[in-house]
Parts: structure tokens; sequence; C-alpha cells
């Protein structure tokens, strides 16, 4: 049976300039992008690309805007199919360079909406949660985000085509929808966690580490801290952690879920923590301030649970088991050894 032969749709310049700048009417986005994947196409986006190209080197007095970095020059030649004249427009990539075009080259705002520039032509919005607050997000992709107590989440307006980046600083717990599409990538500043859809609970509050609670799906974490971008791939059930100071990483294999994500539903489990930190913690999920009179009641440390109860309720506790006062005035608590 012969096989009918497929018709090509030309697209006008104006037509194609319209896909670059997002203005493509949606029933014709599609068949451009594969009208793009042709040969005609490829000829059509380059001829372009050169339009763009010569105006801008023939103007005097023009604005310099960024240079593209290398990398993503490569990957502006994949993505329109550049391979005739690929010397060519190698060259004359690396004129666009050395002038420092302004973001004209080949209506940039197509790749603005494929790749991510390193966040520096995404706007992107920040909260923050207060302390002894806690915040739930639904993003636009359908990923709900629980933000606990002193801690900020950035994030674009929309996601890309091709990515789902936000910025993390403190504790959140992640239920990403799933895209195969776009990767979930969250950046700390110390690692990045790249998942496709699942759960887990990230942490950077603790002053010495970053720990990742993985609870379903699979996760990869690439860490930046010792300079050698190490990876590590997570399973369900393995706690990761990354200490600050030594750059060490460790994987702990079977996790105690309640004491990782209890903060969600207001259960606390402490084991031989030390006063200091029990106190930073009074801060941090409660509002309060806590001063200690004596250095020397730092030595105790703490094994106790608490679900859900009060500031006052928590105070009460240390005093039973610890030999120490504690005076609370409004948001302010101060800390004496028994007996002053």
């Amino acid at each position: 049976m012969k096989q009918a032969k497929r018709t090509t749709i030309i697209y006008s310049r104006e037509s194609l300039l319209a896909y670059f700048d997002g203005k493509c009417p949606p029933e014709q986005e599609y068949s451009i992008r594969l009208y793009l994947k042709t040969p005609a196409g490829q000829q059509a986006a380059a001829e372009l690309m050169d339009t763009d190209i010569v105006s801008q080197l023939n103007r005097k007095g023009g604005i310099a805007g960024p240079t593209p970095p290398a990398d993503l020059r490569d990957k502006i030649l994949r993505e329109i199919g550049q391979r005739i004249r690929r010397g060519q427009r190698i060259r004359t990539l690396s004129r666009i360079a050395a002038v420092a075009l302004p973001l004209v080259f080949l209506n940039l705002l197509l790749l603005g909406r494929l790749y991510d520039w390193g966040g520096e032509q995404i706007a992107y919005q920040k909260v923050y949660v207060p302390a002894g607050e806690q915040l739930r997000m639904l993003m636009a992709d359908g990923t709900s985000v629980l933000l606990n107590s002193e801690t900020t989440l950035e994030y674009p307006a929309r996601f890309d085509r091709r990515n789902r980046n936000v910025r993390l600083q403190g504790e959140a717990y992640f239920d990403v929808a799933k895209d195969p599409h776009r990767p979930f990538r969250v950046e700390t500043g110390d690692l990045t966690v790249r998942v496709l859809g699942t759960r887990f609970n990230l942490n950077t509050s603790a002053p010495e580490s970053t720990l990742l609670y993985l609870q379903e799906g699979r996760v990869n974490i690439e860490e930046h801290l010792s300079g050698k971008r190490r990876s590590y791939d997570i399973t369900p059930g393995q706690l990761f952690e990354m200490n600050r100071i030594s750059g060490r990483c460790s994987l702990l294999p079977n996790a105690d879920t309640a004491a990782v994500v209890g903060w969600m539903h207001k259960r606390y489990y402490f084991k031989n923590t030390p006063l200091k930190d029990l106190l930073e913690f009074l801060e941090r999920n409660y509002g309060v301030t806590c001063r200690v009179t004596d250095s020397r009641l730092y030595k105790y440390t703490y094994t106790i649970n608490f679900n859900n109860e009060s500031v006052d309720q928590i105070l009460s506790a240390m005093e039973r088991i610890t030999p120490m006062r504690i005076v609370r005035v409004a948001d302010s608590i101060t800390i004496h050894p028994l007996g002053r």
C-alpha cells in the first residue's frame, strides 16, 4: 500500500516571530514546533537569526545586554537543529559573544521559555514564614509544599517548559506533582535536589547540617559544598545528612519517620538533645526569645516528646526534670539555676 505523502506547511516570518515571542495561537504552536524540526524550518530559523545578528552588528550606540553563556549557545544549536553551516554558525555566535548583543538573538524569549539561565532571566517570588507559624502552598503545577517556621521559599511566577526550580532556606515538606518532562529541583546553596514526582522533607535550619528524608519516590542529590559535585541517589526511608562544617555526607537507611516529619502535626521528638538546641527549637516554633543566666545549665540534655503542647506546658515539663527555674514574661523566657 502506497503511503500518503505528508504535506509540509510553510510559515511566514511573522508567524515564526509570534511563536518565538510567545504570542502564537495555541492551535498553531505544536505544528510550528514540528515545522522547526524540518530542514525548511531550520533554514527559516537560521535566516531569522542571521537577520537579528546583522541588524545588531550594524547598530550604532546600542545598549549592550547580557552575553549568552557557552553552554547555552550549545543548547541553542541543538534546539534549532543546526546541522547545516554548523561551522559558520559557531563563528557567528562567537562574534555575538564578543560584542555582547542585546536580547534579540533569535528572539530569545523562546529560550526563556525553554531554559533557565541561572535564574537571572526569571522573576522569582519570595515567601517567608515567621517564627511560630506554618504555611501550606499549592504551586501552579500541582505541587504541595508545607513550610515550617522561619523558612524562606523562592519560586517563579510560572514554571518554564523544561524545568521546575525553587530555592529553599529552612524546612519544608514537598509533595511534588509528577511530570516526566519537567524535573522538579530544589536549590539550597549547598546542594540540589532533583525529583520527578515524590514526597520528601528537606531541612536546612540546623546550624551545622542539611537533612533530607525521602518518604516516597526517588530523588537525586548533588552537593556543592566540597567542590567535587558528588551525587547521591536516595530511596524511600533513607535519611541523607550533609555536615556543612566537615563536608561529610552520610545515609541512614531506616530513619524514624515520626521524628523527622512530626513537626507537620505539631509532634516533636527529642533524644539526648542539649538545652541550647531545645531553646532554639522553642524560639523558632513558638516565636519566643530565651535567655540562660548561668552557662552551666547547658550541660543538661533532654529525651522528651511533645504532642501539640503549648510553650507553657513545655517549660513546665523542663522544670520538672531539670534543676532550673523558668520565668516567662510575655514572649521573653529567662532560665535560672534552681535556688536563684
